[in-house]
Order: C-alpha cells, then structure tokens, then sequence
C-alpha cells in the first residue's frame, strides 16, 4: 500500500506540471507516443501505466512507470522525435522512495541509473511520471555563471531558463571546484513570488535541490550536506516550478 500511495502521488505531479502548460481557457489534447521497452523491461507496476512521451512546447514530457527482473540498464530508446540536442539527466523515482536519473543521449538511448549503484530499485520500480527535459535550448534565456561554477559538464548544455505560461523550467548542467554554493541569480522576469525548492540531480545519481529566495538568488544544496556530489555535477534537467500561483486551485489539507 505504501508504493501504491507513492504511485499515485507521482502520477498527481506529472498532471500538474503539464497542465499549466496550456494557455489559459484552451482546452488542447496532450498526445502520448507509447515507448517501446526492451532488454527484459515491462510496463505498469503497481497498478501504473504505461511508459509514454509527448512534446508540450518543446518539454518534453514523461508518463508511466517501468521495472526488469534483469540487469540490463537501458528500458528504451526515445523516438527521434522527442531526442534532446545534448546529453540530459533527469531525476526520477525508484522503489520505496529513493533516488534515481535517466541518462538520456542524443541518440534517444536511455539508461537508468540508481543512487549508491543499488539498481535492485530501479529494478523494482522506476517512475517516469513527472520527469521531463527541454529538448533544445530554443527561446531559452541563458543564465550568467558566478562564484567559479562553469558551464555543461559531462557533454550537457548550458545553463539556461524559459517561461512557459507561468511555469519556469530549467536546462543544462553545471559544475564547480569552489566551495561557493550560489551559481546564480535569477533574472527577475523568472523570480518566484515566494521561496521555492526545487528537486535536482547531482553526482552518481544523488539527491539535490535548488534553493531559490523571491529575489532570485539561487543555491545548491547536497542532500547529507555532501556538497562534494554539487560540485562534480548539478543538473539543472529536469527542474521547474510554478512562478505563482494564478491558474492553479489550492488544496485542502487534512489529517492535522
């Protein structure tokens, strides 16, 4: 029951993060692609659904969730349609809640990886629900690095950040050797109207997040404090939030 409520919760956020994607008052029907598994991969755990895709304004977009009895690490290559311009790394959800990415190369190959090289997650359960990527850097604003952090490590992109409809979404990658852990500040047509933390990948497929304060001042935290695992690599592939709350309906709360 305890994966079932985590399933559910996942596939709640995917719908979140794409409705607010559509004009206000448009009503437009999203399109899925289904992907082809392979290498022993199968659909649907927990009473999930399929792995699919879609391109939402050149997002593109994640639904499904897969697991193997087998140790190969690639479930799928992505269609030609919805492959990224540079290596991506995005994060996703493994079995019983922990920690893990998908590596996914300009040839559309993707592989999944675990934190700690514990692959019986992702062998269990991988979500694809809420995981999502810009496929090029069209229309994106470019953000200026500071305090030694450099740009696309590890054959990524640069990084940058886009509006779409209210939703501010992130690309590329960066690193540092330093020990400063603000990368950047925000532009302030993408500042948010209130503190927001934001879920990012780091090094061998850890846990980090963006810190981002309303006068755009962003910092990378490590979870464990291992800023080590920020420095060698902090993706920001992945990343979004909601720049304000217009559009969306507030939710109750129970169970105090």
């Amino acid at each position: 029951m305890k994966r079932l409520r985590q399933v559910a919760t996942g596939a709640l956020c995917a719908a979140a993060v794409m409705l607010p994607l559509l004009s206000a008052g448009a009503a437009q029907a999203i399109t899925l692609t289904p992907l082809t598994l392979k290498n022993g991969w199968t659909n649907a755990p927990f009473g999930t659904s399929n792995a699919a895709v879609t391109n939402v304004s050149g997002i593109v977009h994640f639904k499904g969730a897969i697991a193997t009895s087998g140790t190969n690490a690639v479930p799928f290559t992505l269609p030609k349609a919805f492959r990224p311009a540079t290596n991506v790394f995005i994060p996703v959800d493994l079995c019983n809640a922990t920690n893990g990415r998908l590596d996914i190369a300009p040839s559309g190959v993707v592989s999944v990886q675990a934190e700690g090289n514990n692959f019986s997650n992702a062998q269990c359960f991988t979500s694809l629900d809420g995981a999502q990527f810009a496929k090029a850097a069209t229309s994106f604003t470019s953000l200026t690095l500071k305090n030694g952090w450099t740009n696309a490590p590890f054959a990524t992109s640069n990084a940058a950040v886009r509006n779409i409809n209210g939703v501010i979404y992130f690309k590329g990658a960066i690193a540092t050797s330093g020990t400063n852990a603000v990368p950047f500040t925000l532009p302030k047509a993408f500042r948010p109207a209130t503190a927001v933390y934001v879920k990012v990948d780091l090094c061998n497929a850890t846990n980090g997040r963006l810190f981002i304060a309303p006068n755009g001042v962003v910092t990378v935290q490590a979870e464990g404090d291992n800023f080590s695992n920020a420095q060698c690599f902090t993706s920001l592939d992945g990343a979004s939030f909601a720049k304000s709350a217009q559009f969306f309906t507030n939710l109750t709360l129970k169970n105090d």
